[in-house]
């Protein structure tokens, strides 16, 4: 009977933490035409604007699938300033992180709302999604060097005086929150449905979804140590929000159940200055843009304008 339960219990955590580590993906094809067809994004738009396709190496031996987006009217850099000084020469852009189980063309109908804007806009697929890499799903924890390493792509493809900003959804936006620990080139950050610390969601979710005891978490967050070389404490973006300067909006539904509302209210309390924070009436889980289109291009529009500096109006 004790073997029974030790096996009942070793595959339950097995099979928990497998759904964070092989979460079930679908194709960038499937996405594109999904995304395409619900009319989230301009196709034809998309199809007529300058692009480029290609591959970044991780530091952790696989390839990242990137695509990076031009907008038609770039910021004039003799505008631009950044925190009240002038820059000129200025290349401003967009880095965009989909979410768990998503691929880089779920970030289409973001992308629109930053080439309007002027930026260019770069966006990949997350290690184990779409057309990069494969490795173990992190919720962050590796996806953060990923994103550093686009990051530093800019750089030495534009120069120095690259002006990058972040856009994440769902595991995306703790991506882009838990990246701000380890890099200070960014000027700002949209995290939009961030959750603000793994093992508090995970305690969520199995209460919620699968009806499982959450005491089980500790033991499934050792498994997926022993897999996979992260435990689930650190992958906790509010400890980051608190101590880093960079300005944050965040962005949530406030029909969120897959990831509570809550958590984002929690995040901007938890962050001394520099933020603002945009609920969303009316919108479920990663659904905030669908809900009010036009009221998340402003809100995103007047956060990058304080503290960006002179940018394009979205009219």
């Amino acid at each position: 009977m004790l073997e029974m339960l030790l096996v009942w219990l070793g595959g339950g955590l097995w099979f928990l933490s497998s759904m964070v580590l092989h979460p079930k993906k679908l194709s960038c094809d499937r996405i594109y035409r999904m995304e395409a067809k619900s009319g989230k994004f301009n196709e034809a738009a998309y199809k007529s604007t300058k692009k480029r396709r290609f591959m970044i190496s991780s530091d952790y031996g696989y390839y990242l699938s990137c695509e990076i987006l031009e907008p038609e009217e770039p910021i004039d850099s003799r505008q631009c300033t950044r925190y009240g000084t002038w820059y000129q020469k200025q290349t401003p852009i967009a880095i965009l992180c989909h979410g768990f189980s998503q691929g880089k063309y779920r970030s289409l109908m973001y992308a629109e709302i930053f080439l309007k804007l002027g930026f260019k806009v770069l966006i990949y697929d997350h290690r184990n999604h779409g057309l990069s890499g494969k490795a173990f799903t992190s919720m962050g924890y590796y996806e953060k060097f990923d994103l550093k390493r686009l990051v530093d792509w800019c750089y030495d493809t534009y120069g120095p005086n690259c002006s990058i900003v972040t856009h994440g959804v769902s595991m995306g936006a703790a991506t882009v929150l838990l990246h701000l620990e380890i890099d200070k080139r960014v000027i700002c950050t949209i995290a939009d449905c961030a959750y603000s610390d793994l093992k508090e969601l995970l305690k969520h979710q199995v209460k919620h979804y699968y009806h499982m005891p959450i005491l089980l978490i500790p033991l499934e967050s050792f498994i997926t140590y022993l897999r996979a070389g992260f435990w689930y404490g650190e992958v906790s973006p509010i400890r980051v929000i608190s101590k880093v300067d960079t300005p944050v909006l965040f962005i949530h539904g406030k029909r969120d159940k897959y990831v509570p509302t809550e958590m984002s209210r929690q995040m901007y309390n938890c962050k001394k200055h520099k933020k603002a924070i945009y609920l969303v009436a009316k919108a479920a889980h990663a659904q905030s843009c669908i809900t009010n289109r036009k009221s998340y291009e402003e809100r995103v529009s007047s956060f990058l304008k304080k503290y960006f500096g002179t940018i394009n109006h979205i009219s």
